[in-house]
């Protein structure tokens, strides 16, 4: 994750201690990278793509586009639910 996203929205909501930072997108090369074709829509693809080298034998792998169905991060889901927790405040809120 970029250490300065132009946005920042991410920290806002998520504690992201422990993700991996870099200051910009070059740090990462070499990387393999993927893009929808088009947007709004499931390219299963993609999630198939990226299980197979040299995705999974990259040492980054940057993701392009919108990616909005829940079906990509099927397969990484613990992964992200691990590395993506709710600030306190944010949990706080939805519990009251």
């Amino acid at each position: 994750m970029l250490r300065r996203h132009p946005h920042g929205w991410i920290d806002r909501w998520f504690d992201v201690a422990d993700v991996p930072r870099v200051g910009n997108l070059s740090e990462l090369c070499p990387c393999a990278t993927v893009s929808e074709r088009r947007g709004l829509t499931f390219e299963s693809w993609i999630k198939d793509k990226i299980r197979s080298p040299p995705f999974i034998n990259a040492s980054a792998l940057l993701i392009c586009g919108y990616l909005q169905s829940w079906k990509y991060v099927v397969p990484v889901d613990d992964e992200l639910r691990r590395r993506l927790r709710w600030k306190p405040n944010i949990t706080a809120a939805v519990r009251r």
